[in-house]
């Protein structure tokens, strides 16, 4: 019995684990241990960012801006998804700043704004794509991404859509490595090769 709760114990931990689909919802572990749909992280009517809005928006780049000058860079201990609002208190790692740009863009409506989870230099990685044009968040000011070609989405999503660029996907997502340190420099250099 013991041995029993000990494998379902290391089980419930594993990334694997953090995915689950059911009744059309794609449910994700990354908040205090309890089940959400992906979807509902995407927040175009929360107050705190329809107030962003009304100050930087509609345009896109200002908001892109707004996010990159005001949101420092933290990374998560374990695996912790914020809310735009706790965003908004000026931290968040890559998805959490990807989540709070998309939720701002889509408050203008816009249909092809999702957030990407995805693959970075060989990690785990988030940013936003309207378009199809990549929006690095955790950069210091808005500006294009010099190497595009390096972002490999698996799955993007809105507070409408949630598109597995292939099936099983999402779940793949969390099995990708996490390296802060070195994740942070490929976006460092590639910064570096754009400066003049």
């Amino acid at each position: 019995m013991c041995l029993l709760l000990g494998a379902i114990a290391l089980l419930s931990r594993s990334p694997s684990y953090r995915v689950y689909y059911q009744d059309g919802q794609y449910l994700v572990n990354v908040r205090h241990g309890r089940w959400h749909d992906i979807r509902d992280f995407v927040q175009p009517s929360n107050p705190d960012v329809l107030a962003v809005y009304s100050q930087y928006g509609p345009d896109p780049w200002a908001l892109y801006d707004f996010v990159c000058r005001n949101i420092d860079y933290r990374r998560d201990v374990g695996e912790m998804w914020l809310t735009p609002s706790e965003t908004l208190r000026g931290h968040g790692d890559c998805e959490d700043s990807a989540i709070l740009l998309t939720s701002l863009v889509r408050v203008g409506g816009a249909p092809n704004c999702y957030v990407a989870l995805g693959n970075l230099g060989g990690y785990g990685h988030s940013w936003c794509e309207l378009n199809g044009l990549v929006l690095e968040t955790t950069y210091t000011r808005a500006m294009l991404v010099p190497d595009p070609e390096d972002y490999i989405p698996f799955v993007l999503f809105n507070d409408q859509d949630v598109i597995e660029l292939w099936p099983g996907a999402l779940g793949e997502v969390f099995q990708l490595g996490r390296d802060e340190a070195t994740k942070l420099n490929l976006i460092a250099e590639a910064v570096l090769c754009m400066s003049p």
